[in-house]
């Protein structure tokens, strides 16, 4: 794997994992009341949901740029470690539960990632072909 890939996978989860906690914030700070357009304008007026949108474009452009030099079968399986990050850092940021059946699950997350995304992450002549 070259290092220009591994950070591109890195960021994919560091982007989503971000993403997925600053939308839950957004979240907890909308108005419990809020309902319909109420509700659209409200989240326009959320600097974390704009903060959110910038972090998932970011996540796009640097998703384009992984697959530009990976295979989508070993590229996809890495971002499944966003599953165990934000697990961690939900506990920490949200106070979420950390129990047994998480640590059973990210174990299972880190074996199955190991497994499918074992193997030459540089895409192959076929797919080369069909561009």
């Amino acid at each position: 794997m070259t290092k220009g890939l591994a950070i591109g996978l890195t960021l994919v989860v560091a982007l989503d994992t971000a993403g997925q906690l600053i939308w839950k914030e957004a979240v907890i700070h909308l108005p419990a009341d809020a309902e319909g357009w109420y509700l659209v304008s409200a989240v326009f007026m959320q600097p974390w949901f704009w903060l959110v949108a910038a972090i998932f474009l970011l996540q796009l452009l640097n998703w384009l740029h992984v697959l530009e030099g990976a295979d989508l079968s070993f590229a996809l399986p890495i971002t499944s470690l966003s599953y165990v990050t934000v697990a961690y850092f939900s506990h920490l940021w949200f106070a979420e539960p950390f129990g047994l059946t998480k640590v059973v699950g990210i174990v299972c997350v880190l074996v199955g990632v190991g497994m499918i995304g074992s193997g030459n992450p540089q895409q192959n002549s076929h797919s080369q072909e069909k561009r």
